[in-house]
């Protein structure tokens, strides 16, 4: 498939069609979709549980591809023993290992890392909605600073992991992230990780209108507005280097992101802007660099 330039270039072959239960304007649904219209029918998905697990609920699916549902930890394991079993029967597929980032940053970070270090090709999705979603919005590892959760005191969220940093430390040829409010960013990034020789990694940022706080409805913005704030940086990692793939032209202030969510309403004037001054002087930073960089791998 050539480098997707415009919206009307997304091909409109659909793997994931209608039925599934999900949530109303769910981001990490339409996320499989889109990657799935790039990797096409020979592809096989992995689930450790998780939201996504409500897509086939049995005995229908709502997917024209094989499915594998597994418990939580288990996404990077089982794409490990499909992929060597593959390779016996020569059989030719794309291996989509698509997880929540409770299964990836937290419970699943195991086995990710040891099929990271076996760099198998496979090509793994993690639809962070900053939370462990489907049990209740609980914490995890990708929670941002001083967002609600129902398991921690107000505001009092420490720093989220770097998850793509930590890939990039296991040497994988391709690390990036994403979000589905930038379908042609995405659906590209999805085109690499297929074509690259080995491992890839997405962290794919799902807002989430339960979980977050917002109106269905508004998904699609909520995303543009975590990009626009420089909030959620769009990058990828290639040979040790990093590079963003997209550059706001006028960021615009966090407030605006912030306040659109129920899990920030806490957050005071002065709140938001130690957060805005963090924004603004990581970026302060990237521009300096010119917004790409070596990084220690």
């Amino acid at each position: 498939m050539k480098t997707l330039k415009k919206l009307t270039d997304i091909p409109m072959e659909d793997y994931l069609v209608g039925g599934h239960v999900a949530c109303q304007g769910c981001s990490a649904s339409l996320g499989l979709r889109l990657a799935l219209k790039v990797l096409g029918k020979d592809t096989i998905v992995i689930n450790g549980s998780g939201c996504m697990t409500l897509l086939p609920v049995y005995p229908t699916t709502p997917l024209r591809v094989p499915w594998i549902h597994l418990a939580i930890e288990n996404t990077g394991a089982a794409g490990t023993a499909l992929y060597y079993a593959l390779r016996r029967k020569n059989i030719k597929a794309n291996i989509l290992g698509y997880a929540g980032d409770g299964a990836t940053y937290d419970i699943g970070i195991q086995s990710l890392s040891g099929a990271a270090e076996k760099n198998i090709d496979m090509i793994y999705i993690c639809y962070n909605n900053q939370s462990f979603g489907n049990t209740g919005h609980q914490r995890a590892s990708s929670t941002p600073r001083a967002s609600y959760t129902t398991t921690t005191p107000v505001g009092k969220v420490e720093a989220a992991k770097d998850m793509p940093a930590i890939m990039a430390a296991h040497r994988i040829p391709y690390i990036a992230t994403a979000c589905p409010s930038y379908p042609i960013d995405f659906l590209n990034k999805v085109k690499k990780a297929a074509e690259v020789k080995g491992m890839a990694f997405i962290d794919l940022l799902t807002p989430c209108p339960v979980g977050w706080g917002f109106d269905p409805s508004e998904g699609i913005n909520i995303g543009r507005l975590a990009v626009r704030t420089g909030m959620w940086k769009l990058y990828e990692i290639m040979d040790g280097r990093v590079d963003l793939t997209y550059v706001p032209k006028k960021r615009k202030r966090v407030s605006e992101y912030l306040r659109a969510q129920e899990r920030f309403s806490h957050l005071s004037d002065d709140d938001i802007g130690a957060i805005q001054a963090e924004v603004d002087q990581e970026w302060a930073g990237l521009e300096e660099r010119g917004y790409g960089y070596e990084i220690m791998v």
